[in-house]
């Protein structure tokens, strides 16, 4: 009698890991590699951001300066 019992719950317990263990960490490995994946997309994208600030600032400088010279030409010409 104990042992047909420990025989069913034994089967009980390999159709509940196949049936829902295994699914389960398949899709908690599953959402792992996409989190990597994004992470490292976060990544570049920050990388890409941070060089598109970096070029703004120079142009930004530059129009400064083109913007001077500009305003000291126009004041030679109304002179």
């Amino acid at each position: 009698m104990a042992a047909s019992l420990v025989s069913v719950l034994m089967l009980c317990g390999v159709i509940f890991n196949f049936s829902v263990i295994k699914p389960l960490n398949e899709s908690v490995r599953s959402l792992r590699d996409c989190i990597a994946e994004l992470r490292r997309q976060l990544s570049e994208t920050e990388a890409k951001r941070q060089q598109m600030a970096e070029r703004l600032s120079r142009v930004e400088e530059a129009t400064g300066h083109v913007q001077h010279r500009l305003d000291v030409i126009e004041q030679r010409q109304h002179e």
